[in-house]
């Protein structure tokens, strides 16, 4: 189950149309999908649902247990909009939640203990934001293992966005859990220099994590959610159906790579396996996906944490490093384009003194060569 969170702090910027149509493009390509509504404004419910449908119960339930009532769990909130495509509705009372579990232990990690209990009902969860950093956004983020971050091509966007990626630095350093981001422009109309202009400096300064697409404005996009209708259901005939149609062929496109799955060449390149170091009779092989990267490193405490020959071989999208390592125990990290990271897929990590968290590996003596 991929989970993927739509978030920006600056509101305006396509945030909720993206994770409406995104989820009802997977949907119509045959992938369960569930779209998570976190923002206390609730208009990613109201462009799925008519308004004939009145939620009776919403997210605010699945987080604050009220007295004398029964527990509530996801799968009670959620409601079916159409085939493949289910939704978590939200309304004002999620504001509430920050002040009511106020100083409650373990409140960052509701929503992923929530989702734990649907991994084998969906294929993909999308989780619509809050324009704001707070503790529904950090819920958000930590039960999910991507991020799209919608792009509007105005003054304040990068600054925006540089500002959201240290959301992502801190939330790594306080609790280890790494988040793919990407950027998606957004709102694209094309007829000045000066978005043209934004658009180049969004992708040049966030090179090998944006998406290729870009969504272009169009009004149809915006008549679409005041119906409670996906615009792949609307209007076959306008720019928001090509663009949502491509962002959710591109997303589907990673799926080969994604969560371990990838085919990976290991000595005679027929391994298929998990991309996290895999212990052969006669090597360790260091995997990871950077499929733009530039460069890709792995330093640990097997080459005494030296950047000479730390390179790491990329193909089709999967950087590789074959290393002989004798039996013990190793912390090591990967290098991406500078920007030091632990494993992604290897959950044995401890805190380094330098900041962040170095992954571990042990190679046991039965496996060593």
């Amino acid at each position: 189950m991929r989970t993927i969170a739509v978030v920006n702090q600056k509101g305006g910027c396509g945030k909720t149309i993206t994770s409406i149509n995104l989820s009802a493009f997977l949907a119509r390509e045959q992938r369960r999908v569930l779209l998570v509504d976190m923002d206390p404004q609730g208009h990613a419910t109201l462009g799925l649902l008519t308004d004939a449908v009145h939620p009776s119960r919403t997210m605010y339930e699945v987080f604050v247990e009220e007295p004398g009532a029964r527990l509530t769990v996801l799968r009670d909130v959620i409601l079916t909009v159409r085939e493949n495509l289910d939704v978590a509705p939200a309304d004002i009372l999620l504001s509430g939640v920050p002040e009511a579990l106020a100083g409650q232990i373990g409140r960052e990690d509701i929503l992923s203990d929530a989702l734990a209990g649907l991994r084998d009902d969906y294929d993909y969860v999308i989780v619509d934001c809050p324009p704001s950093v707070g503790l529904l956004t950090f819920n958000a983020l930590k039960a999910c293992s991507e991020a799209i971050v919608p792009v509007d091509p105005s003054f304040f966007a990068l600054h925006g966005i540089g500002k959201l990626l240290e959301t992502f630095d801190v939330l790594a350093k306080e609790t280890g859990h790494q988040i793919a981001v990407r950027a998606l422009v957004t709102l694209y109309s094309g007829r000045t220099a000066f978005a043209k202009a934004v658009a180049d400096d969004i992708r040049h300064h966030l090179s090998g994590r944006h998406f290729d697409t870009v969504i272009r404005y169009s009004v149809k996009l915006g008549e679409a959610a005041s119906h409670g209708i996906p615009i792949a259901h609307y209007c076959q005939r306008c720019a928001g159906f090509e663009d949502y149609e491509a962002l959710a062929t591109e997303v589907l496109q990673q799926e080969a790579t994604i969560e371990g799955h990838a085919v990976l060449g290991i000595a005679d390149d027929h391994y298929a396996g998990p991309l996290t170091p895999v212990v052969t009779s006669k090597e360790v092989v260091f995997a990871i996906e950077a499929r733009h990267a530039a460069q890709v490193q792995v330093m640990g405490d097997f080459n005494d944490w030296n950047l000479d020959g730390s390179e790491m071989e990329p193909g089709d999208g999967i950087w590789k490093k074959v290393v002989n390592l004798p039996p013990g125990r190793y912390r090591y990290r990967y290098i991406v384009d500078g920007r030091w990271q632990s494993d992604p897929l290897n959950a044995a990590v401890e805190p380094s003194p330098y900041g962040g968290h170095n992954s571990i590996l042990v190679v046991d003596q039965q496996f060593a060569g």
